[in-house]
């Protein structure tokens, strides 16, 4: 008799997700999606689609899925999108099936949380505080007397980011502020396509009072903390967790916002200081609970040591996946599902197998987008493993604070370090944007 084939649910898909499926579905699995306004490509590659909002109404969610499990039963449910985490564990319990608890990827997913329950594991945190206003800043940043970093509560890619010092007078608080709560306010009208990206659940749904938050009122301001940034990607299976190797992270300098730049794989640190980071971030997703998914956590490394800035429960994105198989012979699409479906994942002796650097493209001005030169040259050269872009002719770009986002990304291998740079170096320089200023509101030439 013939071995039943897993049925996955993905809450949820970000870019185009026929390259992975096809490959995933060669491997034998199905897939059916909920999604808001799904592209022509879902529906190309999905066994069902359901157009819905599944942040709209968590109640019609659950009965949405539950309507597909017992069509076509489902041996899980996953998301490899930030603001699917939470809608995915939910459905995962109320179905039965193998998962997150909920409450572990909320505390995944509110960033305020995740640094009280790392402080209670008596991980290494900076102070913090959950506020509200200018005024409470202001005091706050005059009480520590040195640079503190204000986030959005929830969302990722660091959009909303910002960096204050104690110089900064109340007012320039109160308009940086306004500047994140416009940009989370209008996120929804300028991405109508996409889910609300700092979208936090209601209360019910075996989620206390406590631990329910506005995404567009309450913000987190945490101590800056020195040194160089790393992530790490790896796979929660019970206690057993496997990090999937460290990649070092160059974010733009001379910035009040922390918008990243490049990434490379191997680091520069060396193996010992490597263990180092995946024993910290060990217990950092111990401590948050996460029982079956992948997850993404960034670092930051200075002489007092690893401290975690944040731990997602999901594959990273971007270039992550790419850097994941091409260095360390690991598929993060096929091991997420295979969590979600029970099964029991661990890599206990991983080595790199090549070197990877990857480099974003960020707008140098807001205005419209008319054209990409050098994509076709660039995308031959056989040095190339990813040329991504986020945008194309006639979108709109924005520099901060009105808007976080990037024009897309390259990606290069070589044998060595040294290779992987100047292939890099070489190609990025030969991708051009033309961009036309946005036009100036005419109040404003008076």
């Amino acid at each position: 008799m013939a071995a039943e084939v897993p049925h996955l649910l993905l809450i949820h898909t970000a870019g185009d997700p026929r390259p992975y499926l096809a490959r995933l579905r060669q491997r034998g699995f199905r897939f059916s999606l909920i999604k808001k306004r799904p592209t022509t490509a879902d529906r190309l590659c999905f066994d069902q689609v359901v157009d819905w909002d599944y942040q709209e109404d968590l109640h019609q969610t659950l009965a949405i899925a539950a309507s597909l499990h017992r069509d076509h039963p489902l041996s899980g449910v996953l998301s490899f999108s930030e603001s699917g985490v939470i809608a995915a564990s939910l459905v995962a319990r109320h179905l039965g099936l193998p998962g997150n608890p909920p409450r572990a990827a909320l505390r995944a997913r509110n960033k305020y949380l995740m640094r009280q329950t790392l402080q209670q594991a008596g991980l290494p945190t900076p102070p913090f505080h959950l506020v509200r206003s200018a005024d409470q800043i202001h005091a706050l940043l005059q009480q520590a007397g040195r640079p503190m970093v204000l986030k959005p509560i929830s969302g990722s890619s660091s959009y909303g980011v910002t960096r204050l010092t104690p110089g900064h007078t109340q007012v320039q608080i109160a308009a940086r502020l306004e500047d994140v709560r416009a940009y989370i306010r209008d996120y929804p009208q300028h991405n109508p396509q996409y889910p609300f990206e700092f979208w936090l659940p209601p209360q019910g749904l075996g989620i206390p009072p406590e631990e329910i938050f506005s995404p567009e009122d309450d913000f987190l301001l945490e101590g800056f903390i020195p040194g160089q940034q790393f992530s790490l990607d790896g796979l929660a299976c019970g206690e057993a967790i496997t990090c999937l190797g460290v990649i070092e992270i160059e974010r733009i300098k001379g910035s009040d916002y922390f918008l990243e730049y490049e990434e490379w794989m191997p680091t520069r640190l060396g193996p010992e200081r490597e263990e180092e980071i995946e024993q910290v971030v060990t217990r950092a997703v111990r401590a948050l609970g996460l029982q079956r998914s992948c997850f993404h956590c960034e670092v930051k490394v200075n002489p007092e040591g690893v401290f975690v800035l944040e731990v997602a429960a999901r594959r990273g994105a971007d270039n992550i996946a790419d850097f994941l198989q091409q260095v360390m012979g690991i598929d993060i699409y096929e091991e997420g599902l295979r969590l979600a479906c029970g099964q029991t994942r661990f890599y206990p002796d991983l080595r790199p197998r090549c070197c990877m650097r990857m480099r974003y493209f960020l707008p140098p001005a807001s205005g419209t987008l008319e054209a990409i030169e050098g994509i076709e040259a660039v995308s031959r050269d056989p040095r190339v493993s990813e040329l991504e872009f986020e945008v194309s002719p006639g979108d709109s770009v924005l520099t901060p604070p009105e808007g976080f986002e990037f024009l897309g990304y390259l990606s290069v291998r070589g044998a060595t370090p040294e290779e992987a740079e100047a292939a890099l170096e070489e190609l990025y320089t030969r991708i051009h944007f033309h961009i036309a200023p946005a036009a100036v509101p005419a109040l404003a030439l008076q």
